[in-house]
């Protein structure tokens, strides 16, 4: 058993009971041995807490590399809807703009309809060169903060 040193210290009221019902639930006569375990079940505790962190973290990494080419392929059908999307409210702005001038066929495809897809194209250039933009001025803050 090794040596123990003497302590004197003053705490509220609240960890005084908090001790007290720890030490009747542990069966342990004195103060400080329940001081002592208390701390004790803390640091087994925080290793524990390590552990169950790093084990989540390997959970997470696996299920991302499982779901990245799922998401991916996902998000890829997405950005094709929304292409057609964008490229149908075209069409439809062209449509009450001029009802003359919008030519449908099921065969050949029509000028509007190259003209909106070009649009959309243009469009989705633009916000893809925006976010590259902001991913670098977010990469740059980073490793400002860094240094």
């Amino acid at each position: 058993m090794s040596e123990r040193k003497r302590m004197n210290i003053r705490v509220l009221p609240e960890v005084m009971n908090y001790i007290d019902a720890y030490r009747d639930q542990q069966r342990i006569t004195y103060h400080g041995q329940a001081l002592e375990k208390i701390i004790q079940d803390h640091e087994a505790w925080k290793i524990e807490d390590r552990s169950n962190r790093a084990i989540m973290d390997m959970a997470a990494e696996q299920f991302r590399q499982v779901f990245a080419s799922e998401l991916k392929k996902l998000q890829l059908g997405v950005n094709n809807s929304d292409r057609n999307t964008q490229i149908l409210i075209e069409l439809m702005n062209g449509m009450l703009m001029n009802e003359n001038h919008l030519i449908t066929t099921s065969n050949m495809e029509s000028e509007p309809v190259s003209i909106a897809k070009e649009e959309v194209k243009e469009r989705i250039s633009h916000q893809r060169q925006k976010k590259i933009d902001w991913e670098e001025s977010q990469k740059a803050k980073q490793t400002q903060g860094e240094v």
